[in-house]
């Protein structure tokens, strides 16, 4: 029977009494797991037999039937396993927790549609509109549960994402157990609904006793909720300053876009992106200079003059306003059109008149499916425009600029709906490469933005009124723009090239100066002296012995012959055996002294950091030529004749935190991890106060963007290199000024609120995410 497939698993064991917040309410949630999903399968069985007997055809009195009885056949099946289930979810939940590139199961990214079937697609809507029910029913006591939870774990603010109590973890464990009774499309179907309104019910009055139970143990919310208009909870209030705020805000792209058409859904979507739509003829050539929905900065002044004069320019700016045409107000007439289906005809003959004289596609009228591609296409165009232009990491003037160009997209997709599907497309890129250029400034007063914001009017300005024939037209523009750019980063590129090569070199000797210090760990004599000069032989000295091997030429077994002095100084070390050597220790001082300097300054090894070493040296030498025993508090004492050797000591080389030499500091504004990193900013601030965090540093990439406090003030800076072995970390500004760190220190800034990462995800993307968000939801609300 399918009741024995899997025996049943152990009960969740006690917490121990060592153990955390979290382990004791991931321990309680288990021993709650099995009676909870019981209760959620009989209140489904409730509800399948109430919509069987209101059943008004056989086909549907069927279906309720079957899925009502395989439901009580398999709820102990499913009781059984959805503890070990819960427990994978949390499991999988904190893996995400340490790689942000993860997400959940009920999100999707815009680029992935294409790859998706039409039954991926309806799993996606189905796990989305259980969702949806779930967190209808707790949205109420979750706000408050994850402020008392997060205070219950000791985390500085409100993380809702730390919350194991979250409905998602219940949920993505319900989804894995049905999903693993191989039951048909239909009875997964009729199963969901009740069971996704049972579950967020018990999880309702869970939450309502856990709230109960942490107000009477005395925990205090680390953070109040807020309830917005539109209905979103927050905790922090929106930062204010050049940024506008936007849906962009706290990284979450899901809530940018409201109010669209639901012809846009999913499943559409993914057929625009896979072309089944432009599989028609040709589509009606676009009028020339079409204007689309966007709004200008305001009635009675254009983006242009508003630009110039915010920033006192001393020439105008070339103005990019769409042309007056019929076509801006005949977009969002279409659009509303598009609420019925057989308007979209009409839409479409509205959209393209008039057309060109003599055009070849308008002898070809498009079929109703080619309409519903076009209609589409420019939807989610203006969804796409909207969101960038909302996002908050883009100063007003960009903003506005993206919208400027929103005709020219328009056009775009009209002719070559390959923009949605190629990522490569120089649209895509266009749009891209100008937000990501744009975010090296944070304010619109910083050093070099009026330029690039000029660079852009001058440029990509003219495709807001120009008839857009393909793609080329913004290839042209993006190679003028590359070139221009080039001009201006050519010095910042030789400030980065410089910076890269010293810390390249850094880190190579590091690793090599790694190597040999397990090398010379073993010699003779390392356990038998005070621990500085081991730490002097292990550290400083290694890298000098590394310095040198990468500075040779001649291929000598010992360059500079530094590797020699390792025995000679552990030797010297030693007052009771060079006491009775005095002659031999008086010999070897005037060489072994000064060459220990000479290696020293071969890596600009700061002298007051070898002050210990050599004063302990001195005096040890000094007790050689002393009669008596030596101090014992100066050195370990010897090891007895019959004494087994001990074994070798361990290097104590930080791997970590490599080297970097003055030099090398100076060309790659290396910030030492003992530097101060908490000075207040100074004004303006540029960015919001910085907030501590628990969260671990996400991984970072190559081309991320963040927010640095250094010296007291913010600055924009992008992560430009990478070291090989992942510890060394180089960020060059936009005015070419690099700042590297070590990653225990970039971890220590992001812990402190001193760095915070401002592009997690390119702005093209996010915005198209959040166009398939919308879909998503559109699908959802349609079918509930």
């Amino acid at each position: 029977m399918a009741s024995h497939l899997t025996p049943p698993p152990a009960l969740a064991p006690p917490a121990p009494p060592g153990a955390g917040p979290r382990e004791r309410i991931v321990q309680d949630l288990l021993a709650e797991a099995r009676p909870l999903l019981e209760r959620v399968a009989d209140a489904a069985r409730t509800a399948l037999q109430a919509r069987l007997d209101q059943a008004r055809t056989p086909g549907e009195h069927q279906a309720f039937q079957v899925a009502r009885q395989q439901l009580m056949r398999l709820t102990p099946v499913m009781a059984e396993r959805y503890p070990e289930a819960l427990r994978q979810a949390l499991g999988q939940d904190s893996a995400q927790a340490q790689e942000k590139g993860s997400r959940s199961l009920f999100s999707i990214h815009f680029d992935e549609l294409e790859l998706m079937d039409e039954t991926a697609v309806n799993e996606s809507v189905e796990r989305a509109r259980a969702r949806q029910m779930v967190m209808t029913a707790v949205e109420a006591p979750l706000a408050d549960l994850d402020a008392l939870v997060c205070a219950a774990l000791a985390l500085p603010r409100v993380q809702p994402e730390a919350n194991p109590l979250r409905p998602d973890i219940f949920l993505q464990a319900l989804q894995t157990v049905v999903s693993q009774m191989q039951l048909n499309a239909q009875v997964r179907h009729d199963w969901m609904g009740p069971m996704a309104h049972a579950l967020g019910q018990e999880l309702r009055t869970l939450y309502h006793t856990r709230i109960e139970q942490l107000k009477q143990g005395g925990v205090q919310p680390v953070g109040y909720a807020m309830r917005q208009t539109d209905g979103q909870v927050i905790y922090v209030s929106p930062a204010s300053g050049d940024a506008s705020p936007g849906f962009a805000s706290d990284n979450d792209r899901s809530t940018a876009a409201s109010g669209a058409d639901p012809l846009l859904t999913l499943d559409r979507l993914r057929r625009l992106l896979l072309g089944e739509f432009s599989a028609e003829p040709a589509p009606p050539e676009p009028p020339a200079g079409a204007g689309a929905a966007g709004t200008p900065v305001t009635d009675s002044e254009s983006f242009a003059d508003r630009f110039a004069r915010e920033f006192d320019a001393a020439e105008p700016l070339p103005q990019i306003d769409a042309p007056a045409t019929d076509f801006a107000m005949t977009v969002p007439a279409a659009f509303e059109a598009l609420q019925e289906m057989n308007q979209v005809g009409q839409m479409m003959e509205r959209l393209g008149s008039p057309r060109p004289a003599g055009s070849a596609s308008a002898a070809v009228a498009p079929t109703p499916s080619a309409r519903l591609g076009q209609t589409l296409s420019m939807e989610v165009v203006a969804l796409m425009v909207d969101n960038i232009a909302r996002d908050s990491r883009l100063l007003w003037p960009v903003q506005q600029f993206i919208r400027a160009l929103e005709p020219a997209l328009m056009q775009l997709v009209l002719a070559d709906p390959r923009f949605f599907s190629n990522k490569d497309h120089p649209a895509r890129r266009l749009l891209q490469d100008i937000t990501d250029q744009s975010l090296a400034f944070n304010s619109t007063e910083a050093p070099g933005f009026q330029s690039f914001m000029r660079s852009l009017m001058n440029i990509a300005g003219p495709l807001a009124s120009e008839t857009v024939e393909g793609p080329d037209d913004f290839e042209r523009v993006l190679a003028q723009l590359h070139a221009k750019w080039a001009e201006k980063d050519q010095a910042r590129q030789q400030e980065q090239l410089r910076a890269i090569e010293a810390l390249q070199h850094a880190e190579q000797r590091h690793a090599l100066a790694a190597h040999i210090a397990r090398e010379i760990a073993p010699t003779p004599g390392m356990d038998r002296v005070p621990e500085p000069i081991v730490r002097f032989l292990l550290g400083p000295w290694a890298q000098v012995l590394a310095q040198a091997q990468l500075a040779d030429t001649a291929g000598s077994a010992d360059p500079g012959r530094y590797r020699e002095l390792v025995e000679a100084l552990l030797w010297s070390a030693q007052p009771e055996l060079t006491r009775g050597h005095t002659g031999q220790l008086a010999r070897l001082l005037p060489k072994l002294l000064p060459k220990l300097r000479e290696g020293l300054a071969t890596i600009d090894y700061p002298p007051d950091r070898t002050e210990e070493v050599f004063g302990l040296l001195m005096e040890l030498h000094q007790q050689a030529f002393r009669p008596g025993p030596r101090l014992p508090a100066q050195s370990a004492p010897p090891a007895p004749a019959d004494a087994a050797p001990s074994a070798p000591q361990p290097p104590l080389l930080d791997e970590d935190t490599p080297w970097v030499a003055p030099a090398e500091a100076r060309d790659s504004g290396y910030m030492d991890i003992a530097e101060p990193a908490g000075a207040e900013p100074v004004q303006p601030q540029p960015v919001p106060a910085a907030t501590p965090t628990a969260a671990p540093l996400p991984p970072l990439v190559i081309g991320t963007w963040v927010n640095l406090r250094a010296a007291g003030e913010w600055q924009r800076t992008q992560l430009s290199w990478i070291g090989s072995q992942g510890t060394l970390f180089l960020f060059t500004a936009a005015n070419g000024r690099t700042q590297s760190m070590t990653l225990r220190l970039l971890e220590r800034l992001f812990q402190q609120g001193a760095l915070q990462i401002l592009s997690e995800q390119a702005v093209v993307d996010g915005a198209l995410d959040a166009v398939a968000q919308l879909a998503m939801r559109n699908s959802v609300e349609s079918q509930l």
